[in-house]
């Protein structure tokens, strides 16, 4: 709990509260989860964050949502999304490599095989079908042009992030992944388990627009981009991706970004310099150019 408290800076938020999260790490072989999907344009400095904060807790797991990545993709286009989940796997390898981060780094499609996950992924299809209640909350996880084919799949790709994150202690995501939690917790008692409980790490903005743009995007200003996905809301120039954003781009983004001159409005700078601060704790040399590569 002292190191969660020293870099409590980069929490947005507690579920259901800063108390039980902090009962649970009083436990013994706690078991922490980041899942992320992906797109095909690679990984973001957010994504970084990420795996650098789980990185505080021995014995985490970051599962690179490869199946989760495909539904609602056609035969062609799932075949190149699971050939980038096996790209995406070695990069993420890699970057705990050369942080030497006390984690694991998992595939969805690997944990699917365990019979356990696959009769809980059934239990929790169940709770939801039978549910108007949970299908509510789990319509806000999606956009609004997605709501009636997610209505047709019973909210497969929910159902399946849900089950997974049953099988840990603690989940660490976006804010926006309340909603998920909210009804996990409503899955859970039906099923008679404990639900995890859950980190919220600070939203993700995009760099190099000004306020006027999060005034005319209030959802944006609330909850960020998708931290994993470079491509969220088709704002990818206006994003931080490693080996491929050049040092040169970076300092444009950051010189045309919104800076606050007080708290509790977006801070896309703030939020880089944190990461920053975070990759010290583990290399101390480095520094904007050596995240980037």
């Amino acid at each position: 709990m002292k190191t969660l408290k020293q870099y409590e800076h980069l929490i947005h938020s507690y579920f259901p509260s800063k108390r039980e999260v902090f009962d649970v790490f009083k436990k013994k072989n706690v078991k922490i989860l980041y899942g992320e999907t992906y797109d095909m344009l690679g990984i973001t400095v957010d994504s970084l964050k990420y795996y650098l904060f789980l990185g505080l807790f021995p014995g985490s797991t970051i599962l690179i949502a490869d199946t989760a990545s495909i539904i609602n993709q056609s035969s062609g286009d799932a075949q190149m999304i699971l050939e980038e989940g096996k790209k995406r796997l070695h990069q993420v390898l890699k970057i705990v490599h050369k942080y030497n981060l006390p984690i694991q780094v998992r595939q969805m499609s690997e944990l699917f095989q365990e019979p356990e996950v696959q009769e809980l992924i059934r239990d929790v299809q169940r709770v939801v079908a039978g549910s108007s209640e949970i299908q509510v909350l789990l319509r806000k996880t999606v956009l609004q042009n997605r709501v009636r084919q997610e209505d047709k799949t019973l909210y497969r790709y929910a159902v399946e992030a849900i089950a997974t994150a049953m099988l840990f202690d603690i989940k660490i995501g976006p804010p926006r992944e309340r909603f998920y939690d909210e009804a996990a917790v409503l899955i859970a008692k039906r099923l008679n388990r404990e639900s995890y409980k859950s980190i919220y790490l600070t939203p993700t903005y995009p760099l190099g627009l000004d306020f006027v743009y999060f005034l005319l995007h209030p959802e944006i200003e609330v909850y960020g981009l998708t931290p994993y996905k470079a491509g969220s809301n088709k704002l990818q120039d206006h994003r931080i991706i490693l080996g491929k954003t050049m040092p040169s781009r970076l300092q444009e983004l950051i010189a045309s970004s919104f800076i606050p001159k007080q708290p509790g409005f977006p801070d896309p700078v703030g939020d880089i310099k944190n990461i920053l601060t975070l990759a010290n704790h583990f290399r101390k040399e480095a520094t904007y150019e050596t995240i980037l590569s």
